[in-house]
Parts: C-alpha cells; structure tokens; sequence
C-alpha cells in the first residue's frame, strides 16, 4: 500500500499543476481568443474541481495504514473514469483551438516563477 500512496501523491501532485496551468494560463488565452468555447471551458473547469475532491478523498483514504481493497479500488476507478471522459471531451472540444494559437500567445505561468 506505501507504494500505491507514494504514486498516488505524485500522480496527484503532477494533475493538479497540469489543471492549475490549464486554469490560469491556457483557458484564459483560450477564453480571449475564442469566446465560443467559454461554456467548455467552464466544463472543463468543473472536472477540475471533481477531480480535485476524488483525489483529496483518495489521499484521506490512502492516509489509513489498512485501506479497505474495496474501498480503494472503488475511488481509483471513479477517478479513472472521470479522468478519462475529461480528457476525451477536452481533446474533442478545445485541442483545435490549442493548436491554432501562436507560440508566442503562451507565457510562463506565475507558479512556474521562480
């Protein structure tokens, strides 16, 4: 189980800065240059806060020295399942728009300053 919790932590430390980058930096931009896409991201920013709370109870979960295996398994697969249809509708819905943008449209986001 210490395995499961130190993946875990890791995994959930990296989404989380993917989701706050996406938050402050990319879907802003996104926001700005197509106004059409506002209600995705929106969406998409809703995800981000569920995720964040399966993660938080996944964390509480892992934090006990003897899980319930069901117990686990169960927060695992919902967090899978929404991560994947997150990740499918974002790729459908904004990936375009993404790849349309400039270079030089991206700026370092302030968490990434040192």
């Amino acid at each position: 189980m210490r395995d499961l919790r130190t993946h875990c932590l890791t995994f959930c430390s990296a989404l989380t800065t993917h989701h706050t980058g996406e938050d402050d930096t990319a879907f802003p931009v996104l926001a700005a240059e197509f106004p059409d896409l506002r209600p995705v991201l929106e969406e998409l920013r809703r995800d981000h806060v569920q995720v964040a709370a399966l993660m938080r109870s996944l964390e509480t979960l892992l934090s006990d020295d003897s899980p319930p295996d069901r117990d686990v398994r169960t927060e695992l697969d919902t967090l899978s399942a929404l991560l994947e249809s997150h990740f499918t509708y974002e790729e459908k819905r904004i990936a375009t728009a993404l790849d349309s943008l400039p270079p030089s449209t991206w700026t370092t986001p302030t968490f990434l300053n040192p």
